[in-house]
């Protein structure tokens, strides 16, 4: 994997993980894929932002700053970010 897949693809990851966390893992959030398909979304739009010529550094430096901004930012809330200090008895 290159480029913005694996930012994008770890940022799905993490806000899929911390949906069903934070709906304490029951069947309903286990079949709630939308974190996977916005996820699909914004990588197909930024693989197409990266086939610009020399356009790949930048795509590839907005997914990390999209996946640091998800884990610190209350978009769901609580936060990935507060949810590890939480599980890991630091918050």
């Amino acid at each position: 994997m290159a480029g913005p897949v694996t930012p994008v693809l770890a940022l799905s990851g993490v806000a899929y993980a911390n949906n069903a966390y934070n709906n304490g893992f029951s069947p309903a959030s286990l079949v709630d894929v939308k974190p996977l398909l916005f996820g699909g979304i914004a990588l197909l739009f930024l693989e197409l932002f990266a086939a610009v010529p020399g356009m790949e550094p930048v795509a590839t430096a907005l997914g990390w700053t999209a996946f640091v901004g998800a884990m610190i930012s209350p978009v769901q809330n609580p936060s990935p970010a507060q949810n590890i200090l939480k599980i890991t008895g630091k918050g």
